[in-house]
C-alpha cells in the first residue's frame, strides 16, 4: 500500500536534531498545494483514497510519466514532472536510510543516512522543472512559461531518474526500484562511501562482464563489437598497471584506441562522446539486469510494503555494495559458461573415448574379438540397467573378463580427464581475448580455473556416476554421464540404420 500523500509531499534536507548524543532527522516534509491540486484534478477517484495498492500506484506513474514527457501544456508537463518528484524523494530518503545498514552491518557507523543526503536529495520542490525536446537538458520553467537552462552543476536528482526512466519498455523495472538503482550508483555518493571503503559496481566494472545471450534482445546491432574492444584495451591497461578496486572511467586515449578499433571492425562513430553514451547505453542494460537477480524474480518488486500493525513502511530489498577486481569479474564470466558449455563438451569426450576404448581392444590379443561388442556392452549396462555378471552370462565368458574388456572405472577417468582437458581450451578460447596475459600475470589463475572446472564436473556428473559404479543392478543409472553415453549409443545406431 501507498500513501496518496507522497505524490504531493516532497522530502526535503533539513537541519538534524541531536537526541542522546546522536544526530536525528536531517529532513522534513513539505506539502506541495500546486502537485496536490494537479493530483486532485487528473485523479479525482484515487485522491480521495487514503492508501493506494501497487497497481494503482503504477497506474498513476505511467500517467504522470507520459503527461511530463508528451502534452503540449508546458505547465502541464511540469507540473506532472512535480508529483513524481514528490514520490522520488521518499524513495530516495528510504534508500539513504538503508545504505548505511547495508554498508556497515553489525559494526560502529562510521556515517549515517544524514551524511548522504546531500549528493541525491537536492529537490525542494519550488521550481517547475521539464525537459528539452531532446530530453537531455533539464529546464527551469518561468511564471510566463518561458524556460531557462539550469545552472551547471545544479541539475536537479529527482528529475534526472526521470529523464532515464522509461514504463513502457517491456523489462523495464518498477520506478521504486528504479529510484533505488539509481540513487545508489549516483556518482557523488559512491564517490563519498569508497572513502570509507565501501566497494559499490560501477558501470565500468559491468561492462569488463561477458554480456549475456539472454540479453540479446535487449541490445543494439554492433553492440557486442562494442563490448569486445573495450575488453581489449579496458581490461588490458587495468591488469597492465596492477590497479584493484574501483573501476574507473575509460581516458581519453583510450577511448580512441577503442574507437580506432571499431573503426577496423566497421563501426564508424563521430566523436568519444558518442563511444561514452553508447558504453552507458550498453551499462544501463546489465545494471537491469544485475538488479532483476539481486531481487530475484520479476522487476516490479516493490521496494517497500506497508506494515497495517505498525502503520510503518518498510523496506524488502537489500543490496550488496561490491566492485570485483577484472580476476572475479571473468572467473564469474567462466563459470557463466560452464552451465552452457558442460553437456556438449561432456558428450564430445564420451564419444571420443569410446572410439579409444574400441581401438585399443581391436589392438589386443585376448579381447580383439570383443572390440565392436563394446558399444552393445555400454547399451546392456547403461540403458538395459544389466549387472557386468548378468552381461558375462550374456556373453558366456568369465566375469572377470567383462571386467577387463570394461575396465569402468578406468574408462570414466579417462572421459572426466579428456572433459576436463576440453573445459579449459574451450573457456580459454572463448573467454576473454587476453586471458594468456591473465595467466602469465597471474600463475595461480590457471589453477584457479582448473580447480573451478574440476569441482563443477565432479558435482554435476560424475560423483554421481562413481557412485553408480558402487551399487547394484537396482539402483538406476541416470547420472549425466550416463545420459550422454545412452545420447551417444542412440546417436550411433540411428547412424548405422
Amino acid at each position: 500500500m501507498i500513501a496518496t500523500s507522497r505524490y504531493w509531499t516532497i522530502q526535503v534536507i533539513d537541519s538534524p536534531l541531536l537526541v542522546n548524543n546522536k544526530l536525528k532527522g536531517g529532513y522534513k516534509a513539505k506539502l506541495i498545494l500546486s502537485a496536490k491540486e494537479f493530483f486532485m484534478i487528473h485523479f479525482p477517484q484515487l485522491a480521495s483514497l487514503t492508501t493506494l495498492s501497487l497497481e494503482q500506484s503504477k497506474y498513476i506513474q505511467v500517467s504522470l510519466w507520459k503527461l511530463f514527457h508528451s502534452v503540449s501544456d508546458i505547465r502541464e508537463r511540469a507540473l506532472a514532472g512535480l508529483c513524481l518528484r514528490c514520490y522520488i524523494s521518499q524513495i530516495i530518503l528510504t534508500t539513504c536510510k538503508k545504505i548505511p545498514h547495508i554498508c556497515q552491518p553489525k559494526a560502529e557507523m562510521a556515517f549515517s543516512y544524514i551524511d548522504l543526503l546531500p549528493f541525491v536529495l537536492n529537490d525542494d520542490g519550488r521550481k517547475l522543472m521539464i525537459l528539452d525536446s531532446e530530453g537531455q537538458t533539464q529546464l527551469i520553467l518561468n511564471h510566463d512559461d518561458t524556460t531557462r537552462s539550469i545552472v551547471k552543476g545544479g541539475e536537479l536528482f529527482s528529475v534526472e531518474i526521470l529523464q532515464k526512466f522509461n514504463p513502457n519498455l517491456d523489462s523495464s523495472e518498477s520506478l521504486d526500484n528504479w529510484i533505488w538503482r539509481l540513487a545508489q550508483q549516483n556518482q557523488n555518493l559512491k564517490s563519498f562511501l569508497w572513502e570509507f571503503g565501501v566497494r559499490t559496481s560501477s558501470n565500468w566494472a559491468l561492462l569488463c562482464k561477458n554480456i549475456p545471450h539472454s540479453l540479446e534482445q535487449h541490445l543494439q546491432k554492433g553492440d557486442r563489437k562494442i563490448i569486445e574492444v573495450f575488453h581489449a584495451v579496458y581490461r588490458r591497461d587495468r591488469r597492465n598497471s596492477d590497479k584493484k578496486g574501483r573501476c574507473s572511467e575509460p581516458t581519453p586515449n583510450q577511448l580512441q584506441e577503442m574507437r580506432d578499433l571499431l573503426h577496423q571492425r566497421n563501426i564508424t562513430l563521430s566523436s568519444l562522446g558518442e563511444l561514452m553514451f553508447h558504453f552507458k547505453r550498453i551499462a544501463e542494460v546489465l545494471q537491469q539486469d544485475t538488479l532483476s537477480k539481486k531481487i530475484g524474480g520479476p522487476k516490479t518488486i516493490p521496494l517497500e510494503v506497508y506494515n497495517e500493525s505498525t502503520k510503518q513502511y518498510i523496506c524488502t530489498i537489500r543490496l550488496d555494495y561490491h566492485e570485483p577486481d577484472v580476476e572475479e569479474i571473468e572467473l564469474e564470466q567462466i563459470k557463466d559458461n560452464f552451465h552452457a558449455l558442460f553437456e556438449q563438451i561432456l558428450y564430445e569426450s564420451v564419444a571420443k573415448v569410446i572410439k579409444k576404448h574400441i581401438e585399443y581392444l581391436s589392438k589386443s590379443k585376448g579381447y580383439k574379438s570383443f572390440a565392436q561388442r563394446f558399444p552393445e556392452g555400454l547399451q546392456l549396462y547403461y540403458k538395459e540397467n544389466k549387472t557386468l555378471g548378468e552381461i558375462a552370462q550374456m556373453w558366456e565368458i568369465s566375469w572377470y573378463k567383462v571386467r577387463r574388456i570394461f575396465v569402468l572405472e578406468d574408462f570414466m577417468n579417462k572421459v572426466q580427464a579428456q572433459t576436463e582437458e576440453n573445459f579449459l581450451e574451450t573457456i580459454f578460447k572463448t573467454s576473454t581475448v587476453f586471458m594468456s596475459t591473465t595467466i602469465n600475470q597471474s600463475p595461480d589463475f590457471l589453477k584457479n580455473v582448473a580447480e573451478s572446472v574440476r569441482d563443477y564436473a565432479l558435482k554435476k556428473t560424475f560423483n554421481d556416476a562413481y557412485a553408480e559404479l558402487l551399487n547394484g543392478k537396482r539402483y538406476r543409472k541416470n547420472s549425466l554421464f550416463a545420459q550422454m553415453i545412452r545420447r551417444y549409443l542412440n546417436n550411433s545406431f540411428n547412424h548405422l540404420a
